[in-house]
């Protein structure tokens, strides 16, 4: 095992992850994630593979991957362009084209360079014709043209719907407005966190009978929300930008996990939640919700 492979080691187990929940949360198969503890980049698809898996590895369990790359650069592969296969034996060289393939190569652009001028003067000859064409026409029904009538402003008709507009408006946004007010979630519920064990942390939620979670990510970070009863709601990795929403209000127990906190904000019941131990102190947490109906 080299010392970046140890460290590295170290910081997942000193967050409690194991190497199956870490291979959920960054995409990248077991294997290849044995090899980077161990040091053993041969196994790799190549070296930009091992750069970036490292990098991936580094930011799941809270480390500073440039960091970890200037501290440990001795120990880990450049990344540089694979080398393709030569195939000179496939391909002609400009030495053994013929003299008559040559000189067809020279003309080449020449021809092309004609044919652009030929098409050109195509066009402007037909825009001509086109032009001479509607002067004749346009000579033939020269003041033959009519004068629309304009309609008076502000006619009955018009008032009335310009005041048939403004009240539909104006119902709209007041059936918003009161909607809003319905939907405006109470602010009367307590959540007591009851304990906090390593990366754990235990949230009482009361004086409620209602029981919805928003996770809103600002990067991407793996997140899981399961009940005691094996019923999964969602398992997977959040995208930047994206929101999930949870209405758990059935539910007594529910556990949250958040492969990093950092990119991750929480609403319970519309207001916005604060994690139990500092995401700058402690990046993937585990959150369990005991849910007490008012």
């Amino acid at each position: 095992m080299t010392e970046l492979g140890k460290r590295l080691k170290e910081a997942r187990e000193a967050k409690n992850i194991s190497l199956d929940e870490l291979q959920e949360m960054t995409k990248i198969q077991k294997r290849y994630l044995i090899g980077i503890e161990e040091g053993n980049y041969a196994i790799m698809p190549g070296n930009f593979y091992v750069r970036a898996f490292i990098k991936q590895y580094a930011e799941a369990v809270g480390l500073d991957p440039e960091e970890i790359f200037e501290e440990y650069k001795q120990d880990i592969p450049q990344s540089y362009q694979e080398e393709f296969p030569q195939q000179l034996s496939r391909v002609k060289t400009r030495q053994q084209i013929s003299p008559s393939g040559s000189k067809w190569v020279d003309l080449l652009p020449k021809l092309l360079i004609a044919a652009v001028i030929v098409g050109i003067a195509i066009v402007i000859w037909l825009l001509l014709q086109q032009h001479d064409a509607g002067n004749k026409s346009g000579g033939q029904i020269a003041g033959d043209t009519t004068t629309e009538v304009e309609r008076p402003k502000n006619s009955p008709l018009e008032k009335a719907a310009k005041e048939e507009k403004e009240k539909k408006q104006e119902n709209k946004e007041n059936k918003e407005k009161q909607q809003e007010t319905e939907e405006s979630p109470s602010s009367d519920f307590t959540l007591t966190i009851v304990e906090k064990s390593g990366n754990l942390s235990t949230i009482e939620l009361a004086n409620t009978d209602k029981f919805v979670i928003e996770l809103t990510s600002k990067g991407t970070s793996w997140v899981e929300v399961y009940n005691t009863k094996g019923h999964s709601f969602f398992q997977g990795n959040l995208a930047n930008g994206q929101t999930q929403t949870f209405d758990l209000s059935a539910e007594t127990e529910v556990f949250v996990k958040i492969g990093r906190t950092l990119d991750v904000d929480m609403k319970v019941n519309g207001q916005p939640f604060t994690y139990p131990i500092d995401p700058k102190d402690e990046v993937y947490q585990k959150l369990k919700f005991v849910f007490k109906k008012s």
